[in-house]
């Protein structure tokens, strides 16, 4: 069977008004007067959440350390409005049936595992790989140990991002299929490099069901 990986945020997860929601008490903390736009925070917020910050400049350990904080309390003070997209059960009910499924994601497996259990999707996937299983990606790292624990080929499998980082890093692990969808964090603009794009789950679900 084929393998498909998959990130979290942003393709199984609609998470994106619980980071929103962070970084605008992270412009209160360190007062840095964000905007209150929507489209500036999907164009700030990068894969690599350190990359973020050196795009505010909160570049010192002080810093990183303190975001680390407001990011924690922010999942527990956020993360009851976290749900999967609609029509991402269906999705993976008729892909389980003729693909093995994984996921690779820079989010930390405390949040993971436990909202995956919640919304009763962990069944889908045999291997899941987290920030702190490797390097985070962009860096191929977790998408390239995520395909070992399959003993899966890159060429012959897909994954599936939301972000520009996604695409670059499906590209360093010379996936065969890079599938990128706009309902997520990043919009078309930025997805351009992609093998394939979707705007819904269910679009999704055709491209990955087509032989």
């Amino acid at each position: 069977m084929k393998v498909i990986v998959f990130d979290y945020d942003g393709v199984l997860m609609d998470t994106f008004g619980l980071l929103m929601n962070i970084y605008k008490d992270t412009s209160r903390e360190f007062n840095l007067n964000l905007p209150d736009d929507e489209e500036y925070y999907r164009e700030l917020i990068e894969l690599d959440w350190m990359r973020t910050l050196r795009k505010l400049n909160l570049t010192s350990k002080e810093d990183m350390e303190k975001q680390n904080q407001i990011f924690r309390k922010g999942i527990v003070k956020y993360g009851e409005g976290v749900s999967p997209y609609p029509g991402i059960w269906k999705m993976l009910d008729i892909l389980s049936k003729d693909h093995l499924l994984g996921i690779a994601t820079n989010n930390i497996r405390d949040e993971v595992i436990p909202r995956l259990e919640k919304h009763n999707l962990r069944k889908y996937f045999k291997h899941i790989f987290t920030s702190e299983d490797g390097k985070k990606k962009p860096d191929p790292d977790l998408l390239i140990k995520c395909l070992g624990a399959f003993g899966a080929i890159a060429s012959d499998s897909a994954y599936v991002g939301d972000m520009d980082g996604d695409i670059a890093c499906g590209k360093a692990a010379g996936i065969g299929r890079m599938v990128a969808v706009t309902y997520g964090y990043h919009r078309k603009h930025r997805l351009l490099d992609a093998d394939e794009i979707a705007h819904s789950p269910e679009e999704l679900l055709e491209k990955l069901t087509k032989k």
